[in-house]
């Protein structure tokens, strides 16, 4: 908690790609589904967890999970996790989805906007949503080390949000080489353990998907 803003980050490290996974509501791709947070979480097995770009909203952008290409058309941002654990954000007219896809892409969002340029904070962002608000978003260090960043907001006396710049400021200050914002606002939402640890706006929503980290053995 600083400057009237409580946000909460998770340090996460994988020893295998493939204990960072996606999940999306009801278990099924599709518009129509939605599910909160916690209970996706509890259905995937994912011991931390975070709203992801809530794709069912739109008829467009790029749809990776888990290495299955669901749609292929990008629209905002695009950010990319690929088979050797790197992780990429592109601006829209520079994302090439047969690249992408050749190069090995396990997750891709399209959501945005990327956070960083050239791993420093910026001021320019492909969003027109730039004012205090609550924000969910996803940092990468290295291969296997990536980060969560969990920002409440609209609440008074609690927590304002941030904005982009903020935000971007503090994916810098955290180390990061790559950020990028996925959806906000009522649905940012953070699990951990089966138990939501931050504070969503109006007791957060359902929404389409999560990204998540599960146990391996």
């Amino acid at each position: 908690q600083e400057n009237g803003i409580t946000y909460f980050v998770a340090d996460v490290y994988v020893k295998h790609l493939k204990y960072l996974i996606t999940a999306f509501a009801n278990d099924q791709y599709g518009r129509g589904q939605r599910q909160y947070p916690v209970d996706m979480a509890e259905n995937s097995g994912a011991i931390l967890a975070v709203n992801g770009d809530y794709y069912g909203a739109r008829n467009g952008g790029v749809v990776i999970r888990n290495g299955d290409l669901y749609r292929d058309t990008s629209s905002a941002d695009v950010c990319v996790i690929y088979a050797d654990g790197t992780m990429q954000s592109y601006e829209e007219k520079s994302f090439d989805i047969d690249a992408a896809i050749e190069r090995g892409a396990y997750q891709a969002w399209n959501f945005g906007p990327r956070l960083l340029v050239d791993g420093k904070s910026t001021t320019e962002f492909n969003s027109s949503v730039k004012n205090k608000n609550p924000r969910c978003a996803i940092g990468y260090y290295a291969p296997g080390h990536y980060c969560f960043v969990l920002v409440d907001g609209r609440q008074s006396e609690y927590s304002s949000g941030m904005t982009l710049d903020e935000l971007s400021l503090l994916f810098e200050s955290l180390g990061c080489i790559d950020a990028y914002n996925l959806d906000g606002g009522q649905t940012a939402m953070m699990v951990f353990q089966g138990e939501v640890v931050n504070r969503p706006t109006n007791g957060g929503r359902k929404c389409s998907d999560i990204v998540g980290i599960t146990e391996g053995n």
